[in-house]
């Protein structure tokens, strides 16, 4: 059965393509996509997700698929402010609207009536009959997350989180003993033992609301990647009681090698004719254009869908880092991705160092607390395989036919 999750998003470039690349992901079934400020405001960001659905549906009719009205993912909209400092954007990277300017160049068009199908209506949502490419809710993107963790077996349901930590935050602040029902929270966010790409110290999702981006890490706690850390954690949500957080981060350094090359996009992307090529090739040729401007570089980082893979390959994982004999997630894991658990800590307050991942590296201090209160245990990546990541991604997303490994889906 495909893993339920719930992705937390800031759609701009490499969110479209991590939420693509996920719903067409056999191995998951997106049970919410809940939004939030980040790349954009929250109203480009909210027509950037109402476009991507419609071009999934559309995905989807071209190939004869009808997906039940029950299995549609739905749509809620989240905070458009931090929780405590200045508001920041990326528009400098996706452009105003999150997307390369793709409306007002006339690249690509969203629905006409984008902001009123977003607006909850519960007899359209009821009637099987209705075509739609999501559902709406009455609730705000925290109180969705909870939702939807309420309504699933606990530990079952895991977290994608690929822009500020805002909503995730905003579940923990109002019900922390629901949002530990979570399966594992997975996180792109953070520079750890880089600079960072928004400021020296910071990367852009914990620099966009660090106050969020710490308090989620907090939620790790006293866990145990282990069966017995497992049957506490199963245990203490029976009773009714917060228990401790599988919080993975994959931050800038692990990520640096999840990329999409400009020979491979105009090569596989650049001639396609269906809707889904059409709508990528309308932002993606802007955005290569800006990597080579700013960046000189002929690859575009997709940090956002390289976490949707590592979220794939954490799934045979229940949650106590022995997966079952007839699984091969120890060694897929151990085979493409590599990581360290640490005390995993984010500023808050600095003057210079605002949203800066922290831990400490004295070696000799290391069986000792850091911070005068209970160590986070955040499993940190630090290396991912990108060659296969990109010929996955090419693949699934853009049919490619690119051959694969033994072992890749």
């Amino acid at each position: 059965m495909p893993e339920p999750i719930i992705v937390d998003t800031d759609p701009g470039v490499d969110d479209v393509l991590a939420l693509i690349f996920l719903l067409l992901s056999p191995e998951v079934h997106i049970r919410a996509i809940t939004l939030t400020h980040g790349n954009t405001s929250l109203t480009h960001i909210k027509r950037n997700a109402v476009t991507l659905l419609h071009v999934m549906q559309k995905h989807r009719e071209l190939a004869g698929l009808t997906v039940p009205l029950e299995e549609l993912p739905v749509l809620a909209v989240g905070s458009e402010l931090p929780l405590n400092s200045k508001s920041i954007f990326a528009t400098y990277f996706h452009n105003t609207d999150g997307l390369g300017g793709i409306y007002d160049a006339g690249k690509y068009a969203a629905p006409a009536d984008w902001e009123d199908q977003i607006l909850h209506k519960a007899a359209e949502d009821a009637d099987p009959c209705h075509h739609r490419a999501f559902r709406t809710t009455e609730r705000d993107a925290a109180d969705e997350i909870l939702y939807q963790l309420k309504q699933a077996p606990p530990l079952t349901v895991s977290i994608l989180a690929v822009g500020p930590l805002t909503n995730v935050a905003l579940a923990y602040q109002r019900d922390p003993v629901t949002l530990s029902r979570a399966k594992r929270i997975v996180i792109m966010g953070g520079a750890v033992d880089c600079p960072g790409n928004v400021t020296p110290m910071a990367e852009f999702n914990f620099r966009a609301d660090p106050d969020a981006a710490d308090i989620v890490l907090g939620a790790s706690k006293g866990f145990r990647h282990t069966p017995e850390g497992y049957r506490e954690r199963v245990e203490l949500v029976a009773q009714g009681k917060q228990a401790p957080s599988h919080v993975v981060v994959l931050p800038l350094k692990g990520a640096e090698d999840g990329n999409i090359y400009r020979k491979d996009y105009e090569r596989h992307v650049v001639p396609l004719k269906n809707p889904l090529g059409v709508f990528c090739n309308a932002f993606l040729e802007w955005t290569f254009d800006v990597c080579k401007r700013l960046f000189d570089s002929d690859s575009l980082s997709v940090y956002d869908a390289f976490t949707g893979l590592l979220l794939l390959d954490l799934i045979p994982d229940k949650g106590d880092g022995c997966p079952a004999e007839t699984t091969t997630t120890k060694s897929t894991l151990d085979k493409h991705w590599e990581y360290q658990y640490c005390d995993l800590r984010v500023e808050t307050s600095g003057q210079y160092t605002l949203g800066m991942s922290c831990y400490d590296k004295r070696a000799w201090h290391q069986d000792k607390p850091s911070w005068n209160d209970a160590p986070n245990h955040v499993q940190v990546i630090t290396r991912g395989d990108g060659a296969r990541f990109n010929r996955m991604i090419l693949n699934r997303v853009f049919d490619a036919g690119i051959k694969e490994s033994s072992g890749e889906q």
